[in-house]
């Protein structure tokens, strides 16, 4: 992108104007090398160009697009700037739409000023730009959960008119690897002809039509057009080998059988969610692709660190560990006194680490104890002060809860509630759904049994 001399000047007027946010022209650079697309670019740019400067013009999703945005720093501080949850690992597209939905949103004046120039040295080649049109598809799943009710919006430019082909290639994405050999020839194809300078009418409707299968591609990847759907949540203990005891053995998952597992459901096509789409789905509506699992482990076991998070970061799953706070540090005494081995509990600072690499901390209340057996005064101490030790540890304030021995009555739910948790799971087999009390969240409990199709079958046939 190449400034114009008057390029702040002209963001500095509109701003005087009244702009709390400004959105510049971005032409094509006269000197961008030749092709078709750098001509489909300057088509773009003078098209928005024009009708956003026509009196009374209202701004889309898509004209939030940003070569260039000026936004007042108060208004840009308040709003917590870009999430950059769009562009983890160096990905392409949509953190400048979702500022920009997210100013509108909040009744900020986006005002368009059509002689704040920057021009585009477009110097994109094709292989890149499948690449980038591939991370869109991505970015726009991104955008639909975290937007619900532009959900189909974000998705038009995709849809609109070419139905019938948007249908195949969705189709061709969703075979994958079936269809892996058949979109490598065309993807190929497209390539050797434009990458070798034919561009014939015929050759460019192929590369385009190739970028919509990428499109469609990406989406797939990251789990397809959002949806309300049911989740299944799976629910851990230790992460630990403990065969031959008579009281943990069945709690214990190997950290060999564990790996299998989340390798065998990520093939399988089922997508891990975060504990902030979880949020979402079940208070906003918030959509989810398809076949959602959470994944959350009770206890905070040191083996959590030791032998979990590795999987974790190697196949970028996000995760729920429940922590009892008032243990920290310590072992498992209410299995202790049943006569089972001590297993140390992760600290504050094993805690942290786990936040820091994508694990959320819920709480386990302070001492394990069924809490239904609890007088209310009681209740409080269990439910709001592991919740305030929690937060004293440096890990934010937990939203979330899951019930020790996974019991609950109405006393408890309601201690739960008032101490301003958003979510608190039992181990009742079944499925969360939108519309169900979000303090009764059944789960799936995997136990050391749960091998193989065992474990499969269990994880599919909960509802």
């Amino acid at each position: 992108m190449e400034a114009h001399p008057r390029l702040l000047a002209e963001h500095e007027h509109s701003h005087r104007e009244g702009a709390d946010a400004v959105l510049g022209h971005l032409p094509l650079h006269p000197k961008s090398p030749a092709s078709f697309m750098s001509a489909g670019v300057k088509l773009w740019a003078e098209e928005r160009g024009r009708r956003l400067s026509q009196p009374g013009a209202d701004l889309t999703l898509q004209d939030l697009l940003t070569g260039q945005i000026s936004v007042k720093r108060e208004i840009f501080q308040k709003a917590a700037g870009f999430d950059t949850n769009f562009t983890l690992g160096g990905t392409f597209g949509n953190e400048d739409l979702d500022l920009g939905y997210r100013l509108l949103e909040s009744g900020c004046r986006i005002d368009f000023n059509p002689y704040a120039l920057s021009y585009q040295n477009y110097v994109v080649k094709p292989r890149q730009y499948l690449r980038q049109i591939r991370e869109s598809g991505q970015a726009d799943v991104v955008f639909a959960r975290k937007h619900s009710n532009q959900a189909s919006e974000v998705f038009v430019p995709h849809l609109s008119g070419k139905l019938l082909r948007s249908e195949v290639w969705r189709a061709l994405a969703a075979l994958r690897p079936l269809s892996s050999p058949l979109t490598a020839a065309l993807r190929s194809l497209a390539l050797a002809l434009v990458e070798h300078g034919v561009e014939g009418p015929k050759a460019v409707r192929l590369f385009y039509e190739v970028c919509e299968m990428e499109y469609w591609r990406g989406v797939h990847e990251a789990g397809g057009m959002p949806r309300s759907a049911a989740v299944r949540v799976l629910s851990y203990h230790a992460i630990r080998d403990l065969r031959g005891d008579t009281v943990l053995e069945p709690y214990g998952t190997p950290p060999d059988q564990f790996r299998g597992q989340m390798k065998a459901l990520q093939r399988l096509g089922f997508h891990f969610i975060t504990a902030e789409q979880f949020v979402r789905f079940l208070h906003e509506g918030g959509r989810l692709p398809s076949l959602p699992v959470l994944l959350t482990f009770d206890d905070c076991y040191e083996d959590l660190l030791e032998f979990a998070m590795p999987v974790l970061k190697e196949l970028k799953i996000p995760a729920i560990a429940f922590a009892v706070s008032g243990l920290l540090g310590s072992t498992n005494t209410w299995d202790e006194a049943i006569g089972a081995p001590s297993l140390r509990l992760l600290d504050g600072n094993g805690l942290q680490f786990l936040a820091k690499n994508g694990v959320e901390i819920g709480a386990h209340s302070r001492t394990h104890r069924p809490l239904t057996e609890a007088a209310v005064p009681e209740l409080e101490d269990e439910v709001v002060g592991s919740v305030q030790e929690l937060e004293a540890c440096g890990i934010g304030r937990p939203r979330m809860f899951a019930y020790p021995h996974g019991v609950s009555n109405l006393a408890v739910r309601r201690a739960v509630r008032n101490a301003g948790l958003q979510a608190a799971f039992t181990v009742d087999l079944g499925c969360a759904r939108q519309g169900r009390d979000p303090y009764l969240i059944p789960r799936i409990e995997i136990l050391r049994q749960d091998t193989g199709w065992k474990f499969l079958w269990k994880v599919i046939r909960a509802t």
